[in-house]
């Protein structure tokens, strides 16, 4: 096995599981400011090179994860061993006061708030201020999970046992993760 690909696998799960916690604050954030910002998600302009790399990129994000859905399949203990880890973060989470749905609640509430026409400019900034102690706490947050050691071990553990299974199961599974690695380069 390449250590070189497990590595850049290895960091990309890490990005992922990073991106999926990370997910209801971006979201959140784009929705408080969108009322200030002129710019779609999607850019009209975008050159067809980039949305032939962005269809390319989901391709291989769609083959991945079906590779990785039969090699948990053919290996319970990977199913056991991420149920173990859940647990973990959950209890990480309640310990620290971790609750992303609140976070997101509120957030909406302030986000129904500033679109308010009747609100003086003083009212929506301190609003918007309230958004950004909310956002700078469940960051903090995110990085004291991140911060556990022995949560980021398990997680470590699991994507190297994971990479493996999937490699075992379909050999093409390390040059698809090379191809999405560079692609991803690519457009960053």
């Amino acid at each position: 096995m390449n250590t070189i690909s497990t590595r850049t696998l290895h960091q990309s799960a890490s990005k992922h599981w990073f991106i999926k916690m990370s997910l209801p604050l971006l979201l959140l954030t784009a929705m408080i400011l969108a009322p200030y910002a002129n710019a779609s998600a999607i850019s009209a302009d975008s050159s067809r090179a980039q949305r032939d790399t962005a269809n390319r990129i989901h391709a291989i994000q769609r083959d991945l994860t079906s590779i990785r859905q039969q090699a948990l399949q053919a290996n319970p203990e990977l199913i056991a061993q991420s149920k173990k880890l859940e647990e973990k973060f959950q209890q990480k989470a309640e310990e620290i006061g971790y609750e992303p749905g609140e976070f997101i609640t509120k957030a909406q509430e302030i986000q129904q708030q500033v679109q308010d026409q009747s609100l003086s400019e003083k009212e929506r900034s301190e609003l918007i201020k309230e958004f950004t102690v909310a956002k700078q706490k469940m960051t903090q947050q995110r990085r004291a999970i991140i911060a556990d050691k022995e949560l980021m071990a398990m997680q470590d553990q699991l994507q190297q046992d994971m990479v493996m299974a999937m490699q075992a199961h379909d050999p093409k599974t390390e040059k698809l993760i090379d191809e999405l690695n560079r692609l991803i380069e690519a457009i960053q």
